[in-house]
């Protein structure tokens, strides 16, 4: 029975014993929850740092993708615009213009002192006083050169004989002028000039079949002249053309030519000298005028040294102003030689201008 009674309290102790122990080891957990979340209270800081990480990723990025767009559009834009220019634009721009720009013709007479002259027209009642002299291949005497115009063959609304004796009419003169232009060149100039001559949309135009003159500039004058006339084209004008042939020939006297200033060609050469700015006085207007051309009559005065004091436009006038100041301007400036003769201080010096498109048309 001792026995017994010693180990139930030795058993109630053990079992008591392990009760506080549960009991400590159940309240020492609340205890632990508080200490740990103490570390734990960081977690919050360490998933707001990951924000600014994630931030600063992605501003990086947005602009690394922006700089290498931009970066690899602005180039491929130049490789596109750049050899677009160079090798389309400018590429035409600059094999159109020879082919399709004009040539300049510029022509001149030896500096003279005389008045204006031109082959001299011979009266009705004159013609009587020469009844027994005959002419040239036994036709009857006439002075003046011959200036024949025919109009063979129309396609269109309009009548050949009309055009062809308006053309004779309203072309004589101009066709004259030209002439007698390269006459005082050459008083042995003859042939005739055939071509095409259309009215399209309201306006002439001329193409060249053919020359047999050796003077190119009587040529594209009489081309020039002839887009002046005012034809009777018809009603039908849009798709008229005509086939027209001027035949040039010398008359029985030679053409009156002026009397040249001592030493006309050395002056002349000197003159000649600042023909590179005068062509381009001519050539600039061409793009604005394309149909103006003819003769300028320059009246210089200057010193025996050779020193110019005054340039002036004689009559007629030219047909572009602009371009008669541009010459003018450039003679102005120009240094000639030493004047010979008590006259030779005031003279006149002649240019007449011609443009002719493409390469230069060979005499046939």
């Amino acid at each position: 029975m001792p026995s017994r009674s010693l180990v139930r309290p030795a058993a109630f102790c053990a079992v008591t014993a392990l009760v506080l122990v549960s009991a400590a080891a159940a309240a020492k957990p609340p205890e632990v929850p508080p200490v740990a979340e103490i570390p734990v209270a960081p977690l919050p800081t360490a998933r707001k740092a990951p924000p600014p990480p994630a931030v600063a990723a992605v501003t990086p990025n947005t602009t690394t993708t922006t700089v290498t767009t931009t970066t690899v559009t602005t180039p491929s834009l130049a490789a596109v615009t750049t050899p677009a220019p160079a090798e389309a634009a400018p590429g035409v721009r600059e094999a159109m213009p020879p082919s399709a720009a004009p040539r300049v013709l510029l022509v001149d007479e030896l500096p003279y002192k005389a008045a204006h002259a031109r082959a001299r027209e011979l009266p009705e009642h004159e013609h009587g006083r020469h009844g027994t002299k005959k002419g040239r291949h036994g036709r009857p005497f006439h002075p003046a050169p011959g200036i024949v115009v025919e109009v063979p063959t129309v396609q269109g609304g309009a009548s050949a004989p009309d055009l062809q004796r308006s053309a004779r009419n309203l072309g004589y003169w101009p066709f004259r002028h030209c002439y007698e232009e390269g006459l005082r060149r050459n008083q042995q100039l003859s042939g005739s000039v055939s071509f095409e001559l259309g009215r399209q949309a309201g306006e002439e135009a001329t193409q060249l079949s053919g020359s047999t003159l050796r003077d190119e500039s009587v040529t594209q004058c009489v081309l020039r002249e002839a887009r002046h006339l005012e034809l009777p084209w018809g009603e039908a004008s849009s798709e008229t053309m005509a086939d027209m042939k001027v035949s040039l020939s010398t008359g029985d006297e030679p053409v009156p030519t002026q009397h040249t200033v001592p030493h006309a060609d050395e002056l002349r050469e000197s003159l000649r000298a600042s023909w590179p700015a005068v062509q381009q006085c001519y050539a600039s207007a061409l793009s604005r005028h394309p149909d103006i051309g003819g003769r300028m009559e320059l009246r210089f005065r200057a010193k025996s040294d050779g020193e110019i004091l005054e340039v002036s436009e004689e009559e007629p006038r030219f047909g572009d102003v602009e371009v008669t100041r541009c010459v003018l301007g450039v003679y102005r400036t120009a240094k000639l030689p030493h004047l010979h003769g008590s006259h030779a201080g005031t003279f006149v010096y002649a240019l007449h201008f011609e443009s002719a498109p493409g390469a230069p048309s060979a005499a046939r």
